[in-house]
């Protein structure tokens, strides 16, 4: 059942973090997935690692994600190997809008658990 309320959750940590930032749902899942890629693997990314990594169906559709994040500033190319293959970091714009989100994601569990009754 705590899955379940985490889902319902994200979607609000989400609202807060879109508005201030200008991003649709998919780019936060895309930057939150690459910022998890880092933390755990701790390296630059390509798209094709990335796709792994978070298990998402179409590469197209996060290439797009990347170029949205890219040109706001969220996420930088680190480097070229081989032909086509681009690694890409988080900036630290990119850095402070998951710490935002983390935050909201706090602020937002206890207003949840608050309402309904509901001990972690």
């Amino acid at each position: 059942m705590l899955m379940n309320y985490n889902y319902h959750i994200w979607f609000k940590v989400c609202r807060a973090v879109r508005y201030k930032y200008h991003l649709s749902v998919n780019p936060v899942i895309v930057l939150n997935g690459s910022y998890c890629y880092m933390k755990a693997i701790n390296k630059p990314f390509t798209i094709t690692d990335l796709l792994r990594f978070t298990h998402y169906y179409s590469h197209n559709r996060m290439k797009a994600y990347i170029k949205v994040l890219m040109d706001l500033g969220y996420i930088v190319e680190s480097g070229r190997y081989w032909k086509k293959n681009i690694t890409y970091i988080i900036s630290e714009s990119g850095v402070n809008v998951i710490c935002d989100m983390n935050r909201s994601y706090e602020i937002e569990i206890m207003k949840f658990c608050n309402e309904y009754n509901i001990e972690l």
